[in-house]
């Protein structure tokens, strides 16, 4: 957006029984891949009374999304595949969603509009 300031990069999670969210705020490229995929191993490897079985990435404040960045989500998604985790992507913006689409990544990982869709997604994907 003409004008606008970007946000400084950011990663923050939390873990509520078996379900972790890792929200990503700012540019997701060269300078900042390798802190999205520490945020995501972090709340991977979280303990909890409850395994693991949902990782959900709120990427609504991400401002930019290059290819490193989709490698990132790539890598993620191969991963929680191999613990059978279930994983969604919140992207609510195009910034997210076109890179997504140009690649046809959004027909290969679980995307959705809002947490509570991205819940409700990752539910059925667990069946």
């Amino acid at each position: 957006m003409e004008g606008s300031v970007p946000q400084a990069f950011a990663t923050r999670w939390t873990r509520e029984r078996g379900e972790a969210i890792v929200t990503i705020v700012g540019e997701v490229d060269l300078n900042t891949a390798s802190r999205v995929r520490e945020a995501v191993k972090e709340a991977r490897d979280s303990t909890g009374p409850v395994p693991l079985t949902t990782l959900i990435l709120d990427l609504s404040e991400v401002e930019h999304l290059d290819s490193l960045g989709l490698a990132a989500l790539v890598e993620t998604a191969a991963e929680c595949h191999s613990a059978d985790q279930a994983l969604a992507l919140v992207c609510p913006t195009p910034v997210v969603t076109r890179p997504l689409q140009m690649t046809g990544l959004d027909g290969i990982l679980t995307v959705a509009a809002s947490l509570d869709a991205a819940r409700e997604a990752a539910r059925r994907d667990l069946r």
